[in-house]
């Protein structure tokens, strides 16, 4: 019952013990199935589209869940996904197509392909999108891969300069 009672606790779950499932947000229910597994203590948890059904906010809550557990209990975190921009947060991506590994790298290696990736079938995440958007406005962009959080720290940077 401790790992029960500890992993309800590592998913930011205690207040909701005692509610009915049905009446849990759909971000809940994904961070209580999170604690269930968690409970078990194991090595690698794998995920499959663990966010896809979540609003925006149902998906910053379980990503940042699945974040804080990994790094707290060093795990590692296989998640399948269709979601550019939750790829991007990874420390390795593998690119299937077909059933067959296209490509495979760090993110920043990844989008380093920039226009490429389109052409792969895939979508470019938001800072991606947003360097080509001020590129073609004749802003010098910085040629290497921002998370979105290294984004805003570069427009800060460029915009506070003015």
């Amino acid at each position: 019952i401790d790992r029960v009672i500890d992993a309800i606790e590592r998913v930011k779950m205690s207040e909701f013990m005692e509610k009915e499932p049905a009446r849990l947000s759909g971000g809940q229910k994904q961070r209580a199935a999170i604690a269930g597994v968690v409970a078990l203590r194991p090595a690698i948890i794998i995920l499959d589209e663990a966010t896809s059904m979540l609003d925006p906010q149902g998906r910053q809550e379980v990503l940042a869940t699945v974040k804080a557990i990994k790094e707290k209990a060093n795990l590692t975190v296989i998640s399948i996904t269709h979601d550019i921009d939750e790829a991007a947060n990874a420390n390795r991506i593998i690119v299937i197509k077909n059933g067959e590994v296209i490509q495979e790298g760090t993110p920043e290696e990844i989008f380093a392909s920039g226009e490429k990736l389109i052409e792969m079938g895939l979508d470019l995440p938001f800072p991606e999108k947003l360097k080509l958007s001020l590129k073609e406005r004749g802003i010098d962009v910085p040629a290497e891969y921002l998370t979105e959080e290294g984004m805003v720290d570069w427009l800060w940077t460029l915009f506070s300069k003015k």
